[in-house]
């Protein structure tokens, strides 16, 4: 399975540890909107808190040893957006993912 299905099952499964697992244990979370760095701790708390944008259209674009790159529609407390993720991948693990996002008119 790719990292990035492993990643979605995981996720989609609030599964902390087996999320942690697949997360360099100096992972680096950028935020686009802000530049803020987050801690590999910080982003799974984060994204365990209840509070995640809805995801529509997932899918892959790329990937390989080095990158995942991938594209989502999310819908959450900023809005609707359209959202690039690009996942940097050590040892494979991801060990930087870094957005980029196209606000969107709401449904």
């Amino acid at each position: 399975m790719s990292l990035f299905n492993k990643w979605w099952v995981a996720a989609n499964l609030n599964d902390k540890k087996k999320m942690a697992e697949l997360l360099d244990d100096d992972f680096i979370f950028v935020r686009h909107n802000n530049g803020e760095e987050w801690g590999k701790s910080h982003f799974l708390d984060v994204m365990l808190t209840g509070v995640r944008d809805k995801t529509e259209n997932r899918r892959l674009i790329y990937e390989n040893d080095d990158i995942v790159v991938s594209h989502s529609i999310l819908d959450g407390p900023h809005g609707r957006n359209a959202v690039m993720f690009v996942h940097l991948v050590k040892d494979g693990k991801f060990f930087r993912v870094e957005t980029g996002s196209t606000p969107l008119p709401a449904k």
